[in-house]
């Protein structure tokens, strides 16, 4: 009797050991899918930022031969992104911008737990 009990003891405590490593490699997993999004969304964010920056000098040059002077292009391209940092500040301080930033988050968490439910 007493080595059956033993055995179901030593089952129960295998059990767990299971499933708390089960639980460390969901959330290893987890991390890991966010991480790979964070830096796939990083690549991307820096291939914009350079495709903006020489888009914005052809702009700029554009502007100049157009209007036949060597830097109104590049006043106009910086004032047209200054106006675009006062819209984000504004955004931010109505807390509008971190407010749809959040909508956003939940809804592609839900998107993706419904889709992990499916399969």
């Amino acid at each position: 009797m007493a080595s059956s009990a033993k055995k179901v003891i030593e089952n129960i405590v295998e059990f767990i050991e299971v499933k708390t490593e089960q639980i460390k490699l969901r959330i290893i997993a987890r991390v890991a899918r966010m991480l790979s999004g964070v830096m796939a969304l990083s690549m991307l964010a820096i291939l914009g930022f350079f495709f903006l920056f020489f888009l914005s000098f052809a702009f700029a040059e554009m502007i100049n031969v157009v209007m036949d002077h060597t830097y109104y292009g590049y006043l106009i391209i910086a004032g047209v992104y200054f106006l675009v940092i006062i819209l984000v500040v504004i955004l931010v301080k109505s807390r509008k911008l971190q407010k749809w930033i959040e909508v956003l988050i939940i809804k592609l968490e839900e998107a993706k737990y419904e889709q992990q439910k499916k399969h």
